[in-house]
């Protein structure tokens, strides 16, 4: 063999390895970014530019999508977890719109005797955030507060099929709370 195949073959085997090694980085990446809980639904988002009615403190509405491994199994009916909930420690993923985009880490799940489940967490890299999911058998809340942007996102839907809707809201426009 001349030096100059050998000097092909390796040159082939390196871009190999660099191919194969950019795809291994890639696919560790978006590990790290956690499980994906929660996704928006394409059509359906109303923004304070639309002719919508909004109020003055929200910013924008939108439908979404919740995992269906975190949705409670209903007794007597068709199975509808596929999957095991979040734990303590993990870390998941919260795609409100398509620009919204939080990770959280999980504190702590709690389960009820009611099939009700309790997720709280604390976005990652912020000091002052909180994140509190409560799925129920019929319905569930979540609501996320991004203290470093000022917006607070309040999500309600079905647990029966996992669609529900978001309204991102503006803290520093919202009216005083009087109690």
């Amino acid at each position: 063999m001349s030096s100059h195949k050998i000097f092909t073959l390796n040159k082939r085997g390196w871009i190999f390895i660099y191919i194969a090694l950019a795809l291994l980085a890639q696919v560790s990446i978006s590990d790290a970014a956690g499980r994906l809980l929660a996704w928006p639904q394409k059509e359906g988002i109303t923004t304070t530019t639309s002719n919508a009615s909004l109020k003055s403190y929200e910013v924008q509405k939108g439908h979404i999508v919740v995992a269906r491994e975190i949705i409670p199994k209903r007794a007597g009916k068709e199975e509808s977890q596929t999957g095991t909930p979040p734990s303590k420690g993990e870390s998941i993923s919260l795609n409100l719109f398509p620009d919204v985009k939080h990770e959280v880490k999980v504190n702590s799940v709690k389960n009820y005797a009611d099939g009700t489940m309790i997720i709280s967490g604390k976005l990652k890299n912020h000091k002052n955030s909180t994140v509190v999911i409560t799925m129920g058998k019929e319905g569930f809340l979540m609501t996320v507060q991004d203290i470093n942007r000022a917006m607070l996102y309040r999500v309600r839907g079905n647990s029966i099929d996992g669609t529900g809707s978001v309204t991102e809201i503006d803290m520093r426009k919202m009216p005083p709370v009087i109690r």
